[in-house]
């Protein structure tokens, strides 16, 4: 499992909804035999296969109730990252370029003129007046017209995956492959300041900054000069906070939080399934913590101790891979939508 990647849990998402549909329909024509016969099951599967056709859901009621939020992007795209920037979202996707919306408009519109013919974007950040990418092949990539044109920068990331982007105190840093690179000049020149692990996320908690590992979780408080491990046991794919509280979100041992910077961890899975179904991203938003998971979006009103799932307006059985709050909710994207 420590080898797994996010874009691998995708597909593997993807696979067993599949399959699950698939015996679902099975189960129904051998049970009625050649004679087509509806029921509340069929209507059941055909609502969850109608609903999953929408890329992005979002909320505007504090996650309470959810409605699809995705027309103008492709139905067979995976969204992989959302950014808010005033009152305007973006969109990054795996192979269909970066799409944007603004505050009261209905329909996302794709932004990008001229990137690479089917780049992979996992991650966006918005630093100054420019926006930054970065790609599973094409390393980073900038734009200072809003996302229409794009360039490579003067000192590019090279030979890595780029997995995630983190502004702390207008530096910005880079989760990649291969390790953790900072910028002080708007990600035009980077500096290895980290390597040998891939990282897959980041998150500030009271002035320090953490990095999701493959092989755990580090710390820094001088701005990236030093780092020191706070969790080690699991593989993470991402990390995040409430504000006060550390969560990490591990593969295979599911969710973890620390009320004390990382010196202790404990698990706060209840409600959420076995630790072998993955927390994909936790985003604080009200008096609420939310969880994109495995089987769609979870919320809980005591910082993790009990956690249930949300059904208004969701699909059923569905991974949710990406989450943000937005100027007025919640935003959320499903994975698996490979073409």
């Amino acid at each position: 499992m420590a080898g797994l990647t996010i874009k691998l849990v995708r597909v593997i998402t993807f696979l067993v909804l599949l399959v699950f549909l698939l015996l679902a329909c099975n189960s129904q024509r051998n049970k009625h035999g050649n004679d087509e016969v509806t029921t509340s099951s069929d209507l059941k599967i055909s609502a969850i296969q109608t609903a999953a056709l929408s890329v992005v859901y979002h909320s505007t009621d504090g996650g309470k109730t959810w409605s699809p939020f995705a027309n103008g992007i492709p139905q067979d795209a995976t969204v992989s990252s959302f950014l808010t920037k005033g009152k305007r979202i973006f969109a990054t996707t795996d192979n269909n370029g970066i799409y944007s919306i603004r505050e009261g408009e209905k329909e996302w519109k794709r932004i990008d003129e001229d990137l690479p013919e089917n780049v992979d974007i996992n991650a966006m950040v918005a630093i100054g007046n420019a926006l930054i990418i970065g790609t599973l092949r094409h390393g980073m990539l900038l734009s200072e017209n809003g996302g229409k044109n794009w360039h490579y920068p003067a000192g590019q990331i090279k030979n890595t995956s780029i997995r995630g982007l983190h502004i702390k105190e207008n530096i910005l840093f880079a989760g990649a492959d291969n390790g953790i690179y900072k910028s002080v000049d708007n990600g035009n020149t980077w500096k290895h300041v980290y390597n040998g692990v891939q990282v897959n996320g980041f998150t500030t908690l009271h002035n320090q900054m953490y990095a999701a590992l493959m092989n755990g979780a580090i710390m820094t408080d001088d701005n990236g000069a030093n780092w020191k491990y706070v969790y080690a046991p699991h593989t993470l794919h991402d990390i995040s906070n409430d504000g006060t509280r550390l969560y990490a979100m591990t593969l295979g041992g599911g969710l973890k939080k620390s009320s004390n910077n990382g010196l202790t961890w404990e698990n706060v899975n209840n409600g959420l399934g076995t630790l072998n179904l993955y927390t994909f991203e936790l985003k604080n938003f009200g008096k609420k913590i939310f969880a994109a998971q495995w089987y769609g979006i979870y919320a809980s009103d005591n910082w993790g101790k009990n956690w249930r799932i949300i059904n208004n307006g969701l699909p059923d059985s569905t991974a949710f891979t990406t989450l943000e709050t937005t100027s007025n909710g919640l935003i959320a994207g499903i994975g698996g939508r490979k073409k």
